[in-house]
């Protein structure tokens, strides 16, 4: 066989396609507990229930007075009710007396509402003064009945869903959590991610530069990816184009990861070491997924699974990498944490600038969405050819070009992909 011949043997297939299979072979990881300061960011493995009522007891939602409605409910500027001030009740702390008629506690945001009390007024509303050396206060506007009161259950009941499996934990969810007792909490165990370049042209970010070298960026972005996404990472290190190491390095990899990444080597030259892998792939454990798909950038890219474990098979080329990880690894990792990122529907948006680059398949570029007065707007970032990687940082969206000639005009309407990263300001 001619040599290289091999690779050129591809079948191209869908993004949807490629992605649907992909997931066919995942499973959500097994469970853990964490504690609740070391779960931030964390998803939720099983739906969690209120075990207790919140809040727990009538709480005062502001500072003010506890009064009885009734008595109080005909007060305004003109007649103003007097009532005496008998207690006083900090946050924390439970008032002994009973609100009765002609009669006012003082309580404090999230106190417990005393006896007898079915408002509070706030302090605002209320004129405070002295009669025959005994704390009063006037109300000067009409008192509601439950005003101000946040009573057993209103905020969340015994047995209410808090949130379900494949939840992220961000700052509310741990605010919840802590608030109704859970000191421990049930999360999906974090993806292991083993990540491998391939290249005889790279070298270390802290080399100099040498004629025909370049340093290895494409590690460092796909680990601040995995990790953007839940995943843990390993890092393997660089292989030269070497098939054997190639081989390896790979199938000593999948026994301690749950999913691995390669970059560089799956396009058709004649040092594409990946090409060669996944074409040779052979035996009951290993299974190729695809080889080719049909989109810009990153027609390459491949998948195959060994050992259960997905390796994936993505350009060199950084623009093309960091595509391919968001559209394919990405929902890999989201659904070892049982998330099902494919059942979200794209955004669709206006684009703002024309983009006339026809091609035969669809294309992914990179863009920056803004929304603005309700508006959602899309713009192609410059330099954003598989090669080039400033333009990553800029990047908030993938914009979806149909394949076809012509490509496509500003005033048009697209499907985004939205990332979740914050863009370098102007």
């Amino acid at each position: 066989m001619k040599k290289g011949s091999h690779k050129y043997v591809r079948r191209a297939v869908k993004v949807d396609y490629a992605q649907h299979v992909i997931l066919q072979h995942i499973r959500p990881l097994s469970s853990e507990y964490a504690s609740i300061d070391s779960c931030l960011n964390r998803r939720i493995s099983e739906s969690l229930l209120s075990k207790e009522c919140m809040p727990h007891f009538r709480r005062s939602g502001l500072d003010g007075y506890a009064v009885w409605s009734e008595e109080a409910g005909s007060a305004s500027t003109q007649n103003k009710a007097c009532l005496r001030v008998i207690d006083e009740v900090p946050a924390g702390s439970v008032s002994s007396l009973q609100v009765v008629p002609g009669t006012a506690i003082r309580v404090m945001t999230g106190s417990a509402v005393p006896e007898g009390a079915d408002a509070v007024v706030m302090f605002e509303q209320t004129d405070e003064l002295q009669l025959d050396g005994q704390d009063c206060i006037r109300l000067k506007h009409k008192v509601e009945y439950g005003q101000n009161i946040a009573n057993p259950g209103d905020e969340v009941e015994a047995g209410q869903l808090l949130m379900g499996a494949g939840t992220r934990v961000g700052p509310g969810q741990m605010a919840l959590l802590a608030s109704l007792g859970y000191e421990q909490v049930p999360v999906y165990r974090r993806p292991i991610v083993g990540i491998l370049t391939t290249g005889s042209e790279l070298i270390a970010v802290g080399e100099p530069l040498q004629p025909g070298k370049i340093r290895n960026s494409n590690a460092y972005m796909l680990a601040a990816q995995v990790q953007q996404y839940g995943g843990l990472v390993e890092h393997l290190g660089t292989v030269s184009d070497d098939i054997d190491q190639v081989v390896s390095t790979i199938h000593a990899a999948v026994q301690n990861c749950d999913m691995l990444i390669v970059s560089g080597g799956v396009s058709v030259g004649d040092y594409d070491v990946m090409a060669q892998f996944f074409a040779a792939m052979s035996g009951s454990e290993a299974e190729l997924l695809f080889n080719k798909v049909a989109m810009r950038p990153g027609c390459p890219t491949s998948a195959a699974v060994i050992n259960k474990k997905l390796v994936f098979g993505l350009s060199g080329n950084p623009g093309a990498c960091f595509v391919g990880f968001e559209l394919f690894a990405r929902p890999a990792l989201l659904a070892m944490q049982g998330i099902d990122s494919l059942a979200q529907s794209p955004i669709k948006a206006t684009i703002t600038t024309d983009y006339k680059k026809g091609c035969p398949h669809d294309r992914y570029v990179r863009g920056r969405m803004t929304i603005s007065q309700q508006q959602v707007t899309a713009s192609v970032l410059e330099k954003n050819s598989s090669s080039m990687l400033v333009s990553i940082q800029e990047a908030n969206c993938l914009i979806l070009i149909p394949s076809g000639s012509t490509g496509i005009s500003a005033g048009e309407v697209v499907a985004l992909i939205t990332l979740p990263y914050e863009t370098t300001p102007y």
